[in-house]
């Protein structure tokens, strides 16, 4: 059975479609900048493939049909007609405390995601237009939602809980949630595996490093804390996002900025992090070049994130009493040696030794630590994809 998987964003459709139960990738791609006058679509199949194709698509509706009308062209030839596709699955970002599993959507899913856009406002907003659109151009398929926050579900009180009045707590739902689920999902099974150890009997932190960073302690198969909180603006410091500081830096700022509470939202979300440090670059690749290059502000931004990223492991081995294994995931973590390096050094009072050529020479997935080291680190490449299409598969298997 054919299953598609939607990352739907602003502007923007990730897509791939699987072949179950043999797990096959029948076919990948994007749609971009959709609503502009160069709105790209990029699509690979076994028997077909176009990178950054200009078309005319006004909205996520004609940027779907686009795609389906592909899947089933001769060119490309994955599916005879849409209705091929038995399931697709979209990620949500954040669905509070409601539920906590995966999920059919249907009237009060949907409902439950509309009252939670405050949770995520940069993804939940589009991971619910792509439900809908999709509800739209499919209207027999079932559709499911695999939420990021669900994998923290047994995060304990302590942790989630702020040093405000409970009662916010209890009238707002205002704890922390976590995020990146689906990604931590994928590197504590592939640590888990890679081991020969069943998750139940392993400490691990897994540190998720990209646009959006977090890291977390994971205790015999539950989340013991995370970086990223409330929203995902909390924690480690991001492209465009804060993470940790001071919150009446915020009040502060609103006073001498004079600003209101969107204006302060836009510089904690989308004005802050490597950008609001090097003060010229989000992209970590140039961030990257510019520290190799001696710019200051690209080494201060650099410094900064990977000290954060230290200080939370340090944290972490401490609330678990130890640490079995370290996996870094994620657009940065997977390719920066660079920068799992600079974290990683000086940690050897954990046990912890890179063996700097393996984790300079290393190209996909495999093991970067020393053969002396107590602690074994490993990069792993994240397949968030597969993730949501074995939830899918999940439901299927019982609907059918």
């Amino acid at each position: 059975m054919k299953i598609l998987i939607i990352n739907s964003g602003s502007t923007s459709i990730k897509f791939k479609l699987f072949n179950m139960p043999s797990e096959a990738l029948l076919s990948y791609g994007k749609v971009e900048n959709i609503g502009s006058a160069s709105s790209l679509v990029s699509l690979w199949t076994d028997n077909y493939f176009e990178e950054n194709k200009p078309y005319n698509i006004p909205d996520h509706r004609a940027g779907l049909s686009l795609v389906i009308d592909k899947f089933s062209s001769a060119k490309a030839g994955v599916i005879k007609d849409k209705n091929e596709i038995s399931a697709i699955g979209h990620r949500v970002v954040n669905i509070g405390d409601r539920i906590s599993s995966s999920v059919i959507v249907d009237e009060k899913i949907l409902d439950l995601i509309e009252e939670c856009l405050e949770l995520a406002p940069l993804h939940n907003p589009a991971n619910l237009l792509g439900i809908k659109v999709c509800r739209e151009i499919f209207k027999n398929t079932v559709n499911v939602a695999v939420f990021d926050n669900i994998f923290h579900k047994d995060m304990p009180a302590k942790a989630y809980l702020y040093g405000i009045s409970y009662d916010y707590y209890e009238k707002y739902r205002i704890r922390k949630y976590g995020f990146h689920g689906i990604a931590y999902t994928y590197m504590t099974d592939r640590v888990s595996k890679i081991l020969g150890k069943d998750l139940s009997k392993l400490k691990i932190i897994a540190v998720m490093l990209g646009g959006g960073s977090s890291i977390t302690a994971y205790k015999f198969g539950k989340t013991i804390d995370t970086s990223m909180g409330f929203t995902p603006a909390e924690g480690l410091f991001m492209s465009t996002r804060s993470g940790d500081m001071d919150p009446t830096i915020v009040t502060y700022l609103m006073k001498k900025e004079d600003l209101n509470p969107a204006e302060i939202d836009e510089i904690i979300n989308r004005k802050s992090g490597l950008l609001g440090l090097s003060r010229k670059f989000q992209e970590f690749r140039d961030i990257e070049k510019g520290v190799l290059n001696n710019d200051i502000d690209c080494i201060r931004a650099f410094d900064s994130y990977c000290y954060k990223i230290k200080k939370y492991i340090g944290s972490y081995a401490a609330a678990m009493n130890g640490i079995d294994a370290i996996v870094f995931g994620g657009g940065i973590g997977e390719n920066s040696f660079m920068t799992r390096e600079e974290i990683l050094e000086d940690l050897g009072c954990f046990g912890i030794e890179i063996d700097k050529i393996k984790n300079k020479t290393l190209s996909g997935e495999g093991i970067i630590s020393s053969p002396k080291s107590r602690v074994p680190v490993f990069v792993v490449k994240v397949d968030e994809e597969i993730v949501i299409t074995r939830e899918c598969y999940k439901f299927l298997k019982n609907i059918l």
